[in-house]
């Protein structure tokens, strides 16, 4: 395997047949026809509607409210162009979309009046580590301060609700995706956070404690997991609680005819 992303590592962490199956083996279930706009959707259509509000931002600088309320629907009408979304079929994201869109500019405002810059949005990184390369597209880097106090700020868009963002940060060294984010950046002065764009509330800052320790922790968890890989380690399914029940290979390794000792 040359390559390693933020999702592959999680599969391994939550059940090692599931990334053999998934990653190593490269199965995966059949495409269903489905005309309907789901969730996925929409949060694929915010990452692009914040792309493109903030690079015009960036080129156009204004902190007039009204102008900034303009620039975001422009860059959301550009979005739903370009992945072509029938009006139809995205009316019920269409609806919340002022109440989203209005809760995020206020957030931004707060956030800017702390001292935080925007840098880029939607950025492929590759870092080598040991026989692998970690991969992944960050959604986007702020930086906060100035000078030697200058720090890199990632952030990760989340549109789930808000409690479910704050339930991944409550175990320390649980949640995988924020610290592997900050392993494809060499910065140690680093921040990153969950930014939760709530449909039809504000927009909240879920932030990771010293993420540059669980950076550490999570690269030495890589290369030790790996590792144990190479070496062949037995690795059984896992199949523990929530994981399991929407896992593709599910069908596979049977967990529905397993017996209870």
């Amino acid at each position: 395997m040359a390559q390693l992303s933020a999702s592959a590592y999680e599969d391994l962490r939550k059940c090692p047949y599931r990334f053999f199956a998934l990653r190593q083996l490269g199965l995966k279930e059949a495409d269903e026809l489905d005309a309907e706009v789901d969730k996925r959707d929409f949060g694929l259509w915010l990452h692009e509607t914040l792309k493109r509000f903030h690079e015009a931002l960036a080129a156009a600088p204004t902190s007039a409210a009204g102008e900034r309320r303009a620039m975001l629907d422009a860059a959301a009408e550009a979005a739903t162009r370009a992945r072509r979304l029938a009006p139809e079929e995205f009316l019920p994201f269409a609806a919340t979309w002022p109440q989203a869109r209005d809760g995020y500019l206020a957030w931004l405002a707060e956030h800017e009046a702390g001292g935080a810059r925007f840098a880029w949005a939607e950025s492929w990184r590759e870092q080598p580590l040991g026989r692998v390369t970690l991969v992944g597209q960050i959604d986007r880097l702020d930086h906060t301060g100035h000078g030697e106090a200058a720090t890199a700020l990632v952030l990760d868009y989340k549109t789930e609700a808000l409690q479910t963002t704050r339930e991944r940060l409550k175990r320390p060294g649980e949640d995988t995706q924020l610290a592997f984010y900050a392993a494809l950046l060499e910065d140690d002065a680093l921040r990153a956070a969950y930014l939760n764009v709530g449909e039809k509330g504000p927009t909240t800052f879920v932030e990771q404690d010293d993420v540059v320790a669980a950076r550490d922790l999570l690269v030495e968890g890589i290369l030790e997991d790996l590792s144990r890989i190479a070496e062949g380690a037995v690795m059984p399914a896992l199949g523990e609680g929530v994981v399991c029940e929407y896992c593709s290979a599910r069908g596979l390794c049977r967990k529905d005819f397993w017996s209870v000792a």
